[in-house]
């Protein structure tokens, strides 16, 4: 990659939901860079709309024409367009904030949420700004991690930040947590990145089996205790399981049908080798039996 593109994409990499704004010398600090350099830089991508500055503070943002074309690129995925009438519908069957997220090619140690629907309660559990979240502590991103061995040797690479006294940040910890999301098919966030917040997610495949996203549940703990995780579980799982459906997955023995009524597609880690594996949930009762039976009807419309 050339040099002059690199510097390019360090600059706008340093905007994050952290820190949206820079002044030129806090960011020619932040990337190492000559002041000048930076500024040369920053006028060009000024001129082209990819930045804005504020006329009052002359800090820098970044402009509607990336985010026009990050949208441009979500939609072109056709991932989030195929699962929202699914993701709308377990909101209405929780009543939680539902997010439909993806692990970022590039740095697998965070996941990007594509999509969200907020939920009907007055207290929620995060800010509804944020876009990415450290994949090894929040639900999404452990659902999809579980089931992918060799992303989960890079996000190893470097140390794991802790958020909470709750994280994860130990390697033989994490594996032990991803293997329980395997037998059981959906992950938990017990407060692992926002204190006092948790969630539940279960893995969605592609065509060819990958696990290309994860759907997923997030609210106060009081509110998502083990019994309420234990009721709605298989909606989560059929949920999943209705948008790999959709995206055209099917198990060895035909659909997803065997997906919905409580058992969960995991991967032999030795061979590679897709298999269908009991899940540990309990029987769904009678209100979310009736909640999965009309996703499945939903994903056959």
């Amino acid at each position: 990659m050339l040099r002059s593109l690199k510097k390019v994409f360090l600059l706008i990499d340093a905007f994050t939901a952290e820190a949206p704004e820079w002044t030129l010398a806090d960011l020619a600090r932040h990337v190492d860079m000559p002041k000048p350099t930076v500024h040369h830089i920053m006028i060009t991508l000024l001129e082209g709309g990819w930045v804005d500055r504020h006329p009052e503070s002359k800090k820098f943002r970044l402009g509607v024409r990336l985010w026009e074309k990050g949208s441009l690129a979500i939609k072109q995925m056709g991932l989030r367009d195929l699962a929202r009438p699914h993701v709308e519908a377990l909101m209405r069957e929780c009543g939680e904030t539902v997010r439909l997220g993806i692990l970022d090619t590039v740095d697998p140690a965070w996941v990007i949420y594509i999509d969200r629907v907020e939920g009907r309660q007055t207290v929620r559990a995060d800010n509804a700004a944020t876009v990415r979240a450290p994949s090894y502590c929040v639900a999404t991103g452990k659902a999809m991690l579980a089931f992918q061995p060799d992303i989960v040797s890079r996000v190893f690479a470097r140390p794991l930040r802790g958020y909470t006294e709750n994280t994860l940040t130990k390697p033989a910890d994490l594996d032990r947590d991803l293997a329980l999301t395997r037998k059981r098919g959906y992950s938990l966030n017990r407060s692992e990145f926002h204190g006092e917040v948790v969630g539940m997610a279960a893995p969605i495949h592609d065509h060819e089996g990958r696990v290309v996203a994860a759907v997923g549940i997030s609210a106060p703990a009081y509110r998502l205790g083990p019994e309420v995780i234990k009721r709605i579980a298989p909606v989560v799982l059929a949920t999943a399981g209705e948008i790999s459906r959709s995206a055209g997955f099917v198990t060895q023995g035909g659909t997803y049908e065997a997906f919905t009524k409580g058992t969960v597609r995991s991967v032999d880690l030795v061979r590679g080798v897709p298999a269908v594996r009991k899940c540990a949930s309990a029987t769904l009762s009678e209100p979310s039996d009736r909640s999965a039976r009309g996703l499945r009807a939903r994903g056959r419309q």
